[in-house]
């Protein structure tokens, strides 16, 4: 049998369909010197030829895709350019999430969990960049960006990339923002330093619903917060997972949370890689190559972690277009494991294991080596977690109708075990 996955493995939307914007140098970026830009994308050429894995997908096409961006890789004369020659196709021609080249700024600012920005964290779509969260005390937030905006424009030009987006401490950036009831207006920022980590916190809704919100599960988790949060929330009879804006992180601090919430041996999904493809093949030469028949096959589920309290109570998951990743594995995990019924909107679909490759000069690419089927046979990549109940994310100060309806779910969830003694949680 395959042997289970290393678990320093990343799950990654940092720099993926979720990020903070990070910064370049001003709007035209770093100087990039001809022969750092040629060793950069050879070694991205070796990496997704000989590295990259996700079944189905035919990685020996990156001459193809070369090719085909060989003008703008070639024009590429900064660190931005090259980022947004390079990025801007990749994942799209492969078809694939969890592939994508960064600069040596960003990969600093990744483990640092500082930046240089207007402190927003985004997602591409068409149109622009959609605006999942607004980190405190930063540009964005004095100026009153809000969850849900969509940012159209910066310094004039339309937003295909983030790299459009991108600048030194003490550089100003004029974007042009859609709000939520499609009035457009225009902003003048000075980018600054600022931190993008964001405390994880336990809220009551009411005095038998409480709130866990946890932003990531990538290097800022703190698997001592955790602890303490369910420790807080261990006597609270209804518990609402909140992973909305929730890019994943590590495998580690992944299986950490599930520890909590999963009771210990409870196998939840697994990772396919090249190897269990092969040997699949091998023992079964006239079956297609099946991921979800391979992932039964393997018998070698993931777990969650062990010696955890674990919590009790009835639980509810929320997600929307930011929740990717580990926690859309999370999420996907409580609705098959602990029939918790999901609210918000649809998640990202990007759920592959990917590594940070060094490259030369301080350069990292991305590139995924797995991919994933939950213990239902579900693959989320590119699917992502459907939701049972839909419910917009909130913008500052307004309703938010999916803890309400979250709330009020359990609560019915609740007075029926209370009368029935039936511990099962279904929708209503």
């Amino acid at each position: 049998m395959p042997k289970r996955p290393s678990l320093f493995l990343h799950l990654l939307l940092s720099v993926g369909v979720a990020l903070a914007l990070v910064g370049g140098s001003a709007a035209q970026g770093v100087p990039l010197e001809k022969a750092t830009k040629d060793a950069v994308v050879e070694q991205v050429g070796k990496l997704v030829l000989n590295n990259c894995f996700v079944p189905g997908v035919d990685f020996s096409k990156w001459p193809e895709f070369l090719d085909q961006n060989k003008a703008a890789i070639d024009k590429a004369s900064t660190d931005s350019e090259l980022v947004e020659a390079i990025n801007s196709k990749l994942s799209a021609y492969f078809g694939v999430s969890h592939i994508v080249l960064v600069t040596p700024k960003a990969a600093k600012a990744r483990i640092e969990r500082k930046t240089v920005g207007i402190g927003v964290q985004v997602q591409l779509e068409e149109g622009g960049l959609r605006v999942m969260n607004v980190f405190p005390d930063t540009p964005a937030s004095e100026a009153g960006l809000q969850m849900g905006d969509l940012i159209m424009e910066a310094d004039g030009k339309k937003l295909t990339t983030t790299t459009g987006m991108m600048g030194d401490e003490g550089t100003k950036v004029e974007i042009r923002v859609k709000g939520g009831d499609g009035k457009v207006k225009a902003y003048k920022l000075v980018r600054r330093k600022y931190s993008n980590i964001r405390e994880d916190t336990l809220k009551m809704a009411n005095p038998t619903t409480a709130v866990m919100t946890v932003h990531t599960f990538d290097t800022a988790y703190n698997p001592n917060k955790i602890d303490e949060l369910f420790e807080k929330a261990k006597d609270v009879p209804n518990l609402i997972v909140d992973l909305r804006g929730n890019g994943g992180g590590v495998v580690l601090n992944m299986l950490d949370f599930l520890g909590h919430v999963l009771p210990s041996g409870s196998g939840f999904g697994t990772f396919v890689d090249r190897s269990a493809v092969r040997r699949y093949g091998d023992v079964f030469p006239s079956k297609p190559a099946d991921i979800k028949e391979i992932a039964a096959w393997m018998k070698r589920p993931l777990m969650p972690r062990r010696g955890k309290t674990t919590y009790k109570g009835n639980i509810a998951v929320l997600v929307n277009g930011g929740t990717g990743s580990a926690a859309e594995i999370t999420a996907q995990a409580l609705k098959e494991l602990k029939g918790a019924p999901v609210l918000g909107t649809k998640s990202a679909g990007a759920v592959l294991v990917s590594v940070m490759a060094q490259l030369p000069e301080g350069w990292v690419l991305q590139y995924p080596m797995m991919d994933y089927v939950s213990v239902q046979g579900v693959r989320l990549e590119a699917n992502g977690v459907d939701v049972d109940i839909e419910a917009p994310t909130p913008k500052l100060n307004e309703t938010d109708f999916a803890v309400e309806k979250a709330t009020a779910l359990l609560r019915r969830i609740e007075l029926r075990k209370e009368r029935s003694g039936d511990g099962r949680i279904m929708v209503l």
